[in-house]
């Protein structure tokens, strides 16, 4: 952070005027030793002003808004739920039991007597299991291709007994089982009179099926697990009821006879092409922020944040017409260090969801907040880069009209923005510069004194407390041993908000016995370090300066003359 902009160099010099007398011996009982003052300083200079903004230098990823940096970065991603397998569904038609009737008149009786026969009942059993596709985990309703299925209800009296004019059937009732539903929107067909005579013995009637349809409480009923696939299980039966009565005339003669039923569709199967219910797809997004241009500073090994504010935004168009579920793993990186989180978001079917994920309840116009305190945990540092994936999109049709497409594939393109502001709790940053050209600065003294302090006065408007470390080096850029460092006194303390701290700054640099080390001292380099409990903004007008910056010889010099 600072960077001095010139080293005011010191030459030492002893200017001695002396009114000589010839005949005065000077080489007698003179003490040529000279003392200059308790405290001898050299001015090695100031440093710039430094800003936040010199040191941050704004770029496509970094940048202030606002009055506050914030990092953002941005792109796009796209995933497909992949085809689903179509469903074809055989035995769709169970057989009925005929419909026993008895004559029990005899004799000759005139044209159209009637012969009430009462209730009459007939029933027949569904036989379906069939196979659904891998990703189904429930199935609550399912579309047949075309809209519906049509199937056929016969009656037929091929060989009437004698006597017997017609067979009547009034109101007569077929009842499904409950899952399927009928083009009236209900699991019963009516028809209020079939009528069979010799003449026209049989008689047809077209029932169209629209769906399947399966709530909730009867769903464990119908779709069963086996051999790790979910199977569409029907064994309900399906009831005929009506009222039936005879038409006799002529010599008529007691007898038993039954009136077939025959249930059928013309085609093998029938076929569905769209399904609602719970579904594993293989749709994952996959995608990768890069986080650039970050200065050096914030990368250190030392630096920890804790952002106060953390927001990712997601517009993710979903064309499917279901409800889509994704848990998005997120998983920061930086050599090697890890944080992760994750979040769960709902789409909404067949429109643009943009969803805003947040580790607090933020408000943005137009977005959907999804609260997630673990985002924070991703910038316990600052990453190279964040991953985030999920591997599993469930969809699921909250409503019966939700209803996905068999064999279709489904497009899903996102765009999506990380939003880092720089706010940060328990802030730790570290920034490294250094004071240089000392070797030319200090060489007349450096060989007179074993104890050196660098002292400077430092402005800050930072509102955190600052620290330093300290390392020596000499010319050719090896790190000097040989002195001992105090920077006890090398501190910044917070300032106030829209004030600033002024501080007495002071490096104690103290050569160990034996070392001439202050001979070869060519540079001091510290290490800035921010280390704050509370809350912490970096704002690009934040400053720094170190000023009037001097090497002190804290016990003067002694020369020889």
């Amino acid at each position: 952070m600072l960077q001095p902009t010139r080293i005011l160099s010191f030459a030492l010099s002893a200017l001695c005027l002396v009114a000589c007398d010839n005949a005065y011996d000077l080489s007698k009982d003179i003490n040529t030793d000279i003392k200059f003052g308790d405290q001898f300083r050299v001015p090695v200079g100031n440093t710039d002003t430094i800003r936040v903004s010199r040191i941050i230098e704004e770029s496509e990823t970094l940048s202030e808004r606002n009055g506050i940096y914030e990092v953002s970065s941005k792109g796009s991603t796209e995933t497909a739920v992949e085809p689903f397998d179509a469903v074809s569904v055989h035995n769709f038609t169970p057989v009925l039991n005929s419909i026993p009737l008895s004559v029990t008149q005899s004799g000759t009786l005139p044209s159209g007597t009637q012969i009430d026969m009462g209730s009459i009942s007939s029933s027949g059993t569904y036989d379906i299991y069939e196979e659904l596709p891998t990703e189904v985990d429930s199935l609550y309703r399912a579309d047949f291709k075309g809209g519906s299925v049509q199937t056929f209800l016969q009656l037929s009296l091929p060989s009437f007994p004698q006597g017997v004019e017609a067979v009547t059937f009034s109101d007569l009732t077929l009842t499904f089982p409950e899952f399927l539903k009928l083009s009236n929107g209900t699991n019963i067909f009516n028809a209020s009179e079939v009528v069979l005579t010799p003449t026209n013995n049989s008689s047809q009637m077209e029932i169209s099926i629209e769906m399947l349809d399966m709530n909730i409480e009867s769903h464990d009923t119908y779709i069963v697990e086996s051999n790790g696939r979910k199977h569409l299980l029907v064994t309900d039966a399906i009831e005929l009821t009506a009222n039936a009565s005879i038409t006799l005339g002529g010599e008529v003669i007691p007898q038993d006879f039954e009136v077939s039923l025959a249930y059928y569709m013309n085609e093998e199967a029938a076929d569905i092409n769209r399904i609602a219910g719970v579904f594993h797809s293989s749709a994952n997004i996959s995608t990768n922020i890069a986080i650039n241009d970050i200065p050096d500073f914030l990368l250190s090994d030392n630096t920890s944040l804790s952002p106060q504010e953390v927001y990712v935004y997601l517009d993710l168009d979903n064309p499917v017409n279901a409800t889509g579920y994704f848990t998005l793993d997120m998983t920061s990186t930086k050599s090697n260090q890890t944080g992760s989180a994750a979040a769960s978001i709902e789409v909404q079917p067949i429109s643009m969801n943009n969803i805003l994920i947040s580790n607090y309840d933020a408000v943005a116009d137009g977005y959907t907040t999804v609260v997630e305190p673990s985002l924070v945990n991703l910038f316990q540092f600052v990453p190279e880069n964040i991953e985030i994936n999920s591997d599993d999109l469930r969809l699921a049709s909250k409503e019966r009209t939700q209803m996905i497409t068999l064999g279709e594939r489904y497009a899903i393109n996102a765009d999506y923005r990380a939003v880092v502001p720089f706010k940060f709790n328990n802030l730790s940053i570290e920034y490294t510069d250094s004071i240089d050209n000392l070797l030319s600065d200090l060489e007349d003294i450096a060989d007179k004194t074993d104890r050196l302090i660098v002292r400077g006065i430092g402005v800050t408007d930072i509102p955190t407390n600052l620290s330093a470390t300290v390392h020596l080096y000499d010319i050719d850029g090896n790190e000097l041993d040989g002195i001992d460092v105090n920077v006890d006194n090398f501190r910044f303390n917070a300032a106030a908000d829209g004030g600033e701290s002024t501080n007495d700054l002071e490096i104690l640099l103290t050569e160990q016995e034996g070392s001439n080390d202050l001979e070869r001292l060519e540079k001091i380099v510290y290490n800035i370090h921010a280390a704050s409990t509370e809350n912490i903004t970096l704002r690009p007008d934040q400053y720094l300066i170190i000023k009037e910056i001097f090497v002190e010889v804290p016990d003067g010099i002694n020369i020889t003359l």
